[in-house]
C-alpha cells in the first residue's frame, strides 16, 4: 500500500523538504509561483484541483471552475503527476432532483472535456456549514457518484472521511455507506479523522487518532482495495509519520 501526504503549495518549504517519509505527495496548487518549491525533488506527485474554497463549483460558476481545473492540469503536467483530483458541485439552498441531475451533467462534462487521463472525481459529504452558510453537495451518494463517473469517464477518489460524515448525516453506518461506494471500485483514497457531530470545517481533517472515524475499518478498506491513500491530516511531521506507520503496519 502506498501512503501519501497532502500539502498546499503555500506551505513552508520545511514541510516539503521533510516529506520523504511518504510514498508520494498530493499538492494543492494555490498559484504558479508557490508551486516552484515542489519542482526538482525526488517525489511522486498527485495534484488536487483548487476546490470550493477557491471558487470551484461547476454548477454555479462554470467559468471559474474551468480556470481552476486548467490550473490543476498545468500543475500536474509541471510536476509529472499522473493523478488529478476534482471535487463536484454544491448549492447554497438544498437542491431539488432536477437541480441535482443538472449539476451532475455539468460537472461530468467539465471533467470529460478536460481530457486528462488521470482525472479522479471525489465523493462529498451531504452538507457542510461554513461561516453560517450551508453548502449542499452533490456526489455524496452511490447514485450521484455512479452518474458522475459514467458521464465523465473519470476515475474515483473515495474520501473515507467524507464517507463517515455523509453516513452520519444520512443516519446510516460508516460501514454500510463505505460498502455501497466501494461497488464503484475506487482508484485512490483520502483519509483523515473527523468529529461526526461537527459539520463545520473545524470538525474535519483531524489526525487519524482523533475524532470519531473508525480508523481500523478505514484501514481494512484501503488494504483490501490495495490502492494509494493520501492523508489529509494536520501538517505535523511526527504525527504523520505515526499515521503512515499505522496504515502500513
Amino acid at each position: 500500500m502506498k501512503v501519501g501526504i497532502k500539502l498546499w503549495s503555500t506551505n513552508p518549504v520545511e514541510y516539503i523538504e521533510s516529506a520523504g517519509f511518504a510514498d508520494f505527495v498530493e499538492v494543492m496548487p494555490v498559484d504558479a509561483e508557490s508551486l516552484e518549491k515542489f519542482t526538482g525533488r525526488p517525489y511522486s506527485y498527485t495534484v488536487h484541483v483548487p476546490h470550493e474554497s477557491f471558487g470551484f463549483n461547476p454548477a454555479l460558476d462554470p467559468k471559474k471552475s474551468r480556470e481552476l481545473l486548467e490550473q490543476g492540469i498545468a500543475a500536474a503536467k509541471k510536476l509529472k503527476g499522473s493523478r488529478l483530483i476534482m471535487h463536484a458541485s454544491h448549492f447554497f439552498e438544498k437542491p431539488d432532483e432536477q437541480e441535482v441531475q443538472k449539476a451532475i451533467t455539468i460537472t461530468a462534462k467539465l471533467g470529460k472535456e478536460a481530457g486528462f487521463a488521470g482525472l479522479l472525481i471525489e465523493n462529498s459529504t451531504v452538507y457542510e456549514v461554513v461561516k453560517d452558510r450551508t453548502r449542499h453537495y452533490i456526489g455524496y451518494s452511490y447514485e450521484h457518484m455512479k452518474a458522475l463517473l459514467e458521464l465523465s469517464g473519470a476515475g474515483f477518489c473515495m474520501d473515507l472521511e467524507h464517507v463517515a460524515i455523509a453516513a452520519s448525516q444520512l443516519g446510516i453506518t460508516f460501514q454500510k455507506h463505505a460498502n455501497e461506494l466501494l461497488r464503484l471500485k475506487p482508484d485512490y483514497f483520502h483519509l483523515s479523522g473527523a468529529t461526526l457531530s461537527d459539520f463545520t470545517p473545524k470538525g474535519h481533517h483531524l489526525s487519524l487518532f482523533e475524532g470519531d472515524v473508525d480508523k481500523d475499518f478505514a484501514k481494512s478498506v484501503i488494504k483490501k482495495a490495495n490502492k494509494p491513500v493520501c492523508l489529509e491530516t494536520p501538517i505535523d511531521i511526527s504525527q504523520r509519520k505515526r499515521e503512515v506507520e499505522f496504515l502500513k503496519k
